[in-house]
């Protein structure tokens, strides 16, 4: 009988041990310096509302695994690229240079507005016409520095652009401190770190730009395609049981989760 329960206790650890190592572990990139979306906490881990979505996809998803990792915007594609991680879970929206190099999800997790940010008290600042002639600063290589390149380009140039490492805390100090007229950002981050830091900013949205989606990002090969499938499956299921919906109301103060929270919050 001994025999028998230690035959058998044995046979369950190697189940165990081979459901175990069939479980496989995928690093997932977010900058972790874009508060509330993804940031550091003060226990030195990754956290915000990129990081709590990736977790909860990963409970849904029980062959796969996902380590965060924190990686600077200036080298997240250039990472990407070099193998360094396979998804990127970092508010990323479309771009068609993006789009050939790389898979994005079929269901977008969040979707997110652009706004103008001026000091308080300006009253020569309300749409984006009013900064022609302006000198404006934006993160380089980011959503909002796609978006105005081309509004920018389309007007004839006129915007003195000034391009920084994309810390959004430092631009709306240079705007405190009337070093730039604006900046164009994400009014939910913008908003959280000038009420943390006590400072005079107001911000009108944009209104040249339609509410945008943004996306996982996958490698384009066939790893990519396998995590993609599994991943919009998730995604789908976290929007209908309305984890997603709790998840930003928790990190971003209001539901940015679909295009009709987004549009109930901010207008449409």
């Amino acid at each position: 009988m001994k025999r028998f329960v230690f035959a058998l206790s044995f046979a369950l650890l190697l189940a165990l041990a081979s459901i175990a190592s069939a479980v496989e572990v995928f690093t997932v990139a977010t900058e972790g310096a874009f508060a509330p979306y993804n940031y550091i906490n003060e226990n030195g881990e990754p956290d915000g509302y990129d990081v709590a979505v990736a977790k909860a996809v990963d409970e849904l998803i029980p062959e796969i695994e996902f380590k965060i990792q924190p990686v600077d915007w200036a080298s997240i594609f250039v990472g990407f690229e070099a193998g360094r991680y396979e998804l990127i879970v970092s508010q990323i929206a479309k771009t068609i240079e993006r789009e050939e190099r790389y898979l994005y999800s079929d269901v977008p997790y969040a979707w997110e507005a652009g706004a103008i940010a001026f000091l308080k008290g300006r009253t020569d600042i309300q749409k984006m016409e009013d900064l022609i002639g302006k000198t404006v600063t934006v993160g380089v290589g980011g959503e909002q520095a796609i978006h105005l390149e081309n509004w920018n380009n389309k007007h004839g140039g006129k915007i003195k652009i000034v391009y920084n490492d994309g810390n959004i805390a430092k631009m709306l100090l240079d705007v405190e401190n009337r070093r730039v007229d604006a900046t164009v950002t994400n009014p939910v981050t913008a908003a959280l770190i000038a009420k943390e830091q006590g400072l005079d900013i107001d911000f009108v949205l944009r209104g040249d730009v339609d509410f945008a989606p943004v996306y996982w990002l996958f490698t384009k090969d066939e790893k990519g395609e396998k995590l993609k499938s599994l991943v919009d499956a998730a995604l789908k299921t976290l929007i209908e049981n309305g984890k997603l919906k709790e998840l930003s109301e928790k990190y971003l103060g209001g539901d940015y989760s679909t295009k009709e929270g987004i549009e109930a919050r901010l207008g449409k």
